[in-house]
């Protein structure tokens, strides 16, 4: 690496990285006289007419000037050569990471007379290729948004983006950092930055820090073709802007209300959990000195108090008790017939014997709740309420040390905290998926900018800034040996495997008992970034070249292949018969209940603790743009950036341990002969060229084409954490209708809990021999990162009334995109773990999952806009996108669903919807002051300042994918049902089924459905946010505002139902038990100065 080191300091000496134009834009023209010849040599002045501050250069034998690197704001640019009248062009917006061209034609005459035209604002982009959208200030400020007024709300205003969602746990993203899936790329193909410094939350690739969107000036999405300064992304590159202070003093106040008594009342729920949200805080920003230093700050204050309704499935009395004679699949004896599921006999009456009943599993079930609502399926409703309590704050400095010579310091705090009471007290249960707890969580991001002018066309820039995350949550009952005292041994070891165990049952709402394998954690990440630039226009040239450096550093103890206190699953198959039984074979949930009630699980497994995981890693970006202006009408982009991820490091020795699966052994990094960083090799290849032309086909028509290479960073959030550094003591069955084993031969159950920890032991070779039957998982030591072809073809109109049209042509391809791949999963039907590849050599009957290889996707698409700039108290943006994104594997690095027949997994993305489109718009109505109509008097007061918003959301249905329980004894195999007739639709909701389900059936036992994956699509989504605004003027400096907004205006389930059950065993299969759609009311009052 002593070669790195060396290419580091030279750049760092010599250069200073753009970060492409992460805080600023570009502002370019072309000066002409009235004939049309080009004016070399003209003295071109831009001021930004805020802050007064000033560059200047001359234009080229051709008549060409550029400005790189301005700050965002509004210019004014004053052009004078002699022998010409002086030209001056007002109101010129430039916003972050766009180019605005500003073409003026001189008229002859004395350079003392002025000829003054004020801008309006560019409809066209004429001098770039990349595709996307700038949320400018008005709109972050105005829009209705429903989520905790996150910005990122306003994603899905940009073609290619499907619907934004929530990922994680409340604790994960205590946050409220919100995703989406851009261009065909998983949402992990996603780079989030605050003014080109990392915003990242690695481990589960969210946005770390939220920004009030009171502070934010732009949010810039860059979705297809970045400039070369862009990168570790294969889907979005969003940046976001921070407000500046200005010569005058700017600033609001503002108070947010929400309360369920203000809102309907959930689809499908029978009440109404009380809900409490307030959203307070204020800014201000202004001079220190003017024209010279520059402050703005803010501070926000949330809390979250929000009602939840939970509709989960629970077990019956009935069937607490044993009694299955009211379902019509028959529960067998496992203590008949053979050790195949083969020649068993039913239970008389279709009742366990009481004598028979598991004595952990009576108690477990004294923990759950009677029933309150009929049937088997969701026959359980409770309301809960989540306590989030947020303070974040905001402050930068702006200083222009010279005219030569500006520098910006910036540093963002967070700090949320957050309780979720889980369903049943200290049990647990499914609620958020088993996350119930408490958690706090702090993020900060800093950062220093320097910028010098070494002259009218040489710029250079460095910046350095430290993005900090840390997180930390438990379950309600940690601390408190829980497993121990119902009865199951072996579980609580310390405080970090304290607590009960999770049990899931098939068919049930899951955990029916116990939290979440993820928890507890403690997260903590820190990444460094320097970057540095050099910028120089030369002729029709614009080059930019230069360097981004970061220091990543990871700390995570979390245990969560199976869980700190154990999981224990129970399946169909020990209650259920192989297809030797007869005709009437088909197993449902009761037997997964029935197969608990006798305390026989398939599998059980736990992770134990052993050291704590960090890694440190560095990675190296370098680049090279130029902007050549062959002539006015044709704009050419080339650049090539190359990408060096440094194989990542543990901590200390030991700290990785790398599974091969062809020798069964481990390999410990930092001992013996085994490299630190586990011997991976580096990968010096990542190069990725970017270009694309722009053409005016006439001063209203633009064509652009665009074609670049992205590469996918390499997916960190599971790396070498194998034993020692972590255990996972996992207990399969042989095959589906037997239960799990312990070491000893004892069945794997409740009642026997777990085997005591094989001590930690590492050799001295670093080399651990023939290691106990765990999960491992496998990295690859040639690893190669994804990657990612984009291209686009994109045509621009110019219409009148500040319209314009655009329709482009965006796809792509992912070459390698990161996934999971179970090299132990089964490769023989019916075959069980001797299926299984390593099952015959080693003796392993669990998974050995291969991380970040292979993946293979695709997309097209049609996107359109069409939008009008805000004029005259007008301003829509609509977007419109046409798709289909195909892969071979699941989202979020998931992995194939079946290693038979491997050519079953290319099918629609689990994301894909086929048509979205998205409108917003303002209006402001035309009366008081200023306006067309009612300018003065009574009824300007009465009639003036109001203004409605809103976002009005269209989208096809997303992705149904189809499961069933029945077993195929293909371990790591997915099934599915089978299908004998045509799909239809029939629109029932709850008790009446939406789609067809007569249809459908669960295969015979070693057998696979016919139904592909992804296979037909959901109920379509519609949705309308609106707002109502009055604004008073109270004095031309202070006004007051008053805001209403509704979110789900319509209030109409229908707009927005669930996805049904698509498990045909599942008692709810075909069933949409919920929906969103129910509208929810905001209040608002900003007093702004």
């Amino acid at each position: 690496m002593s070669r790195f080191s060396y290419i580091i300091a030279c750049a760092v000496l010599t250069a200073a990285v753009c970060f492409g134009q992460a805080v600023s834009g570009t502002l370019l023209g072309t000066i002409t006289d009235s004939s049309g010849a080009t004016v070399p040599a003209a003295k071109v002045v831009v001021t930004e007419q805020n802050t007064g501050v000033s560059r200047s250069t001359e234009t080229t034998a051709a008549g060409y000037f550029a400005f790189s690197d301005l700050p965002p704001g509004t210019y004014t640019v004053n052009v004078q050569q002699t022998g010409f009248k002086k030209g001056v062009r007002q109101n010129v917006a430039v916003l972050v990471n766009t180019t605005v061209r500003v073409d003026m034609q001189l008229q002859t005459g004395d350079v003392t007379e002025v000829i003054v035209v004020t801008a309006e604002a560019a409809l066209l982009q004429t001098d770039r290729t990349d595709t996307g959208r700038q949320i400018e200030t008005k709109q972050l400020a105005e829009m209705p948004l429903g989520f905790n007024r996150n910005f990122q709300n306003l994603v899905n205003l940009v073609p290619g983006t499907t619907r934004v969602f929530r990922p994680h746990s409340v604790f994960f993203n205590a946050q409220d950092s919100l995703s989406t899936q851009v261009n065909g790329q998983s949402r992990l193909a996603n780079n989030v930055q605050i003014e080109g410094i990392d915003n990242n939350h690695r481990t589960g690739l969210l946005t770390a820090l939220i920004p009030p969107i009171e502070a934010l000036q732009t949010v810039d999405i860059t979705t297809s073709n970045y400039e070369a300064s862009l990168g570790r992304a294969g889907g979005a590159v969003t940046n976001v802007l921070l407000k500046s202070g200005t010569n005058d003093i700017h600033g609001s106040g503002f108070w947010f209300n929400r309360v369920s008594a203000l809102a309907a009342k959930a689809f499908l729920t029978t009440t109404k959990p009380l809900t409490v949200y307030n959203y307070f805080g204020g800014t201000i920003g202004g001079p220190i000195k003017r024209n010279k230093t520059f402050f703005f700050g803010d501070y926000l204050r949330v809390t979250d108090h929000r009602g939840q309704t939970d509709r989960l499935t629970i077990p019956t009395a009935d069937f607490r008790a044993g009694n299955f004679s009211g379902v019509s699949t028959p529960i067998y004896d496992p203590q008949t017939g053979t050790s195949t599921g083969g020649g068993r006999t039913p239970f008389a009456g279709n009742r366990i014997p009481d004598a028979r009943l598991g004595a952990v599993s009576r108690r477990i079930l004294g923990l759950l709740p009677a029933t309150n609502l009929p049937g088997t399926g969701i026959n359980y409703e409770y309301n809960s309420t989540l306590v989030k309590d947020t303070d974040s704050f905001d402050v930068k400095v702006d200083h222009n040390w010279t005219d030569r010579d500006r520098i910006s310091v910036r540093y963002s705090f967070q700090r949320p905290t957050v309780f979720d009471p889980p369903s049943f007290g200290e049990a647990g249960g499914p609620h958020g998926g088993g996350f119930q707890g408490s958690g706090v969580q702090k993020a900060q991001n800093a950062a220093v900018n320097y910028n010098r002018l070494f002259g009218p066309a040489l710029i250079a820039e460095f910046r350095f800034g430290v993005n900090r995350y840390r997180n930390d949550a438990q379950q309600v009952d940690y601390g408190k040996n829980a497993s121990e005292a119902i009865g199951i041994p072996g579980v609580n070891l310390d405080d970090w495997t304290s607590g009960l165990a999770s049990v899931d049952i098939t068919g049930f709402s899951n955990p029916m008992v116990g939290y979440s394998a993820s928890l507890p954690w403690i997260r903590s990440e820190t990444n460094f970034n320097l970057v540095n630039t050099w910028t120089k226009t030369w002729g029709s040239h614009t080059t930019k070249w230069g360097a981004d450096i970061r220091r990543l550093r990871d700390d995570l103890l979390q245990t969560q292949t199976q869980n700190p206190r154990g999981i224990f699953r129970f399946r169909q198959g020990q209650t259920s018969c192989s297809a030797d039984c007869g005709a009437s074979t088909a197993a449902g949930f009761a037997n997964a209940f029935a197969a608990f009630l006798l305390d026989l699980p398939n599998d059980i497994g736990r992770d134990l603790a052993v050291a704590f995981p960090a890694w440190r890693q560095s990675q190296y970006f370098f680049f090279f743009h130029d902007k050549w202006q062959i002539n006015p009408k044709l704009t050419v982009d080339l650049g090539l950036r190359w990408e060096y991820y440094n194989p990542a490091k543990p901590r200390f020795a030991g700290g990785f341990s790398n599974y091969d699966a062809d020798l069964n052994q481990l390999f410990v990094a930092g001992i013996g002969n085994v490299p630190l960083n586990g011997g991976m090799q580096a990968n010096y290849k990542n190069f990725a060229p970017r270009m694309g032309l722009a053409y005016r086909l006439t001063e209203r028509d633009v064509l652009r084409a665009g074609f670049g290479f992205s590469f996918i960073p390499f997916a960190d959030n599971t790396y070498m954490y194998n034993f020692p550094i972590k255990q996972n003591n996992t207990f399969n069955s042989l095959n589906a209708f037997v239960p799990a084993r312990l070491p000893d031969g004892r069945v794997a159950s409740l009642a026997n809990g777990f085997p005591a920890p094989i001590a930690a032991t590492i050799p001295s070779t670093g080399i651990i021999l023939n290691p106990q039957n765990q999960v491992y998982d496998v990295i690859n030591t040639r690893f190669r990162e994804g990657y990612v072809p984009s291209w686009n073809l994109a045509y621009q109109r110019a219409l009148p009334k500040n319209f314009s049209f655009e329709a482009a042509y965006v796809a792509n391809r992912g070459v390698r995109i990161p996934n999971t791949f179970n090299l132990n999963a089964g490769r023989v039907l019916g075959a069980g773990a001797a299926g299984r590849p390593y099952f015959a050599r080693f003796n392993r009957n669990v998974d050995t999952n291969l991380r970040f290889i292979s993946g293979d996707s695709e997309y097209n698409s049609m996107q359109v806009k069409l939008d009008k700039r805000y004029s005259n108290g007008f301003q829509v943006t609509t977007a419109y996108t046409w798709s289909r994104a195909m892969a071979n594997a699941g989202d979020d690095n998931g992995g194939p669903a079946w290693y038979i027949n491997p050519e079953r997994n290319w099918a629609r993305a689990g994301f894909d919807r086929r048509h979205t489109f998205v409108q917003s718009y303002i209006y402001e109505l035309p009366f008081g002051k200023g306006k067309r109509w009612v300018q003065g008097g009574a009824g300007a007061w009465v009639l003036g300042g109001w203004q409605f918003n809103g976002i009005l959301t269209l989208m096809s249905g997303g992705a149904m994918n189809f499961s069933s329980n029945a077993p195929n004894n293909a371990p790591g195999n997915a099934q599915t049902p089978n299908v004998s007739g045509p799909f239809a639709i029939l629109g029932g909701v709850n008790d009446s089924p939406w789609f067809d389900t007569r249809v459908f059936s669960a295969p015979a036992a070693n057998t696979f459905g016919n139904v592909g994956r992804n296979a037909a699509s959901g109920p379509n989504f519609y949705n309308l946010d609106a707002s109502l605004f009055r604004t008073i003027d109270i004095s031309e400096k202070y006004k007051l505002e008053f805001r209403a907004e509704a979110f789900a205006l319509p209030n109409s389930p229908g707009w927005q139902l669930n996805n049904p059950n698509t498990n045909v065993n599942d008692p709810n299969f075909g069933l949409i038990r919920g929906a969103g759609g129910n509208r929810s009311m905001q209040f608002g009052l900003r007093f702004m100065f």
